[in-house]
């Protein structure tokens, strides 16, 4: 299962942050901070992947077709789209905390899940080794 999608014609990427068989009826919901960013909403509340746009969506790009995307560590699972970007701001939503090299939240580094995403066997199938 690929984790990063990126449509070339349209300049969309999009992450998958829950396993298909979760995602059941989404609604989107614009990210408060940062308008190039829109999630996908499950029933339960929980966020089941998002889309990007602009030039987030081309920071995400070079991930596209990977399978392996996130680090793991003791305080849980992290995605940036540079190895040592730096996180100047931060905005947590539905357990996933949104990271930014900016304090405006527009320069977006990557996000990290808390214990509340944690669907451990489909994200440790995404995880680097």
């Amino acid at each position: 299962m690929k984790a990063v999608t990126y449509d070339k014609e349209s300049e969309l990427a999009y992450i998958r942050l829950l396993p298909p068989n979760m995602r059941g009826n989404l609604q989107p919901e614009a990210l408060k901070v940062n308008d190039c960013i829109l999630l996908d909403i499950g029933l339960d509340g929980k966020i089941a992947g998002f889309e990007c746009f602009g030039e987030t969506a081309l920071l995400c790009s070079p991930f596209a077709g990977t399978s392996r995307i996130y680090v793991k560590d003791a305080d849980g699972y992290h995605f940036r789209v540079r190895q040592h970007a730096s996180v100047r701001s931060n905005y947590t939503v539905y357990g996933v905390t949104f990271c930014f090299s900016d304090a405006r939240y527009q320069e977006f580094a990557g996000f990290d899940l808390d214990e509340t995403m944690d669907h451990s066997a489909f994200l440790q199938r995404l995880t680097e080794k």
